[in-house]
């Protein structure tokens, strides 16, 4: 029974990330969402699966802009997001790719001007979305 109601309680999570793929989330928001659908996930378990998916590429983790959480976003593998930035709204929490040819202009800018080489995975700039911005 326990390995059963394990996999239940991964793939709601799952589920809950994919539903959410177009911001980041933490943990308490992906537990509370399942509580209140009636899913006792325990929250150890919501920090072991996203570890795990996140080893494993399908979700990216960045620490939150307050530094004291690690927020999650569930990513498609085609999105490459170990070579480029992500800007994340610090309003709604989208996450927007800077997957552009921008990304490779201002890499080799800061490569060759600064001598440094950019890390993408795991990196955010923070600001308001267009949306965001307008209200």
């Amino acid at each position: 029974m326990g390995a059963n109601y394990n996999t239940a309680g991964r793939n709601r999570i799952l589920e809950f990330l994919v539903e959410n793929s177009m911001r980041a989330v933490n943990v308490n928001e992906i537990h509370d969402a399942l509580q209140a659908q009636g899913n006792d996930v325990n929250i150890t378990t919501i920090y072991r699966y996203l570890e795990k998916l996140a080893s494993e590429g399908q979700v990216m983790k960045y620490v939150a802009q307050d530094g004291l959480r690690a927020v999650y976003q569930y990513v498609e593998k085609e999105h490459h997001c170990t070579d480029h930035l992500h800007l994340q709204c610090t309003r709604c929490g989208a996450i927007i790719h800077l997957d552009c040819h921008f990304m490779d202009e201002f890499s080799n800018h800061v490569l060759m001007d600064h001598g440094f080489r950019i890390q993408c995975k795991n990196s955010i700039i923070y600001g308001l979305c267009e949306k965001c911005a307008g209200k």
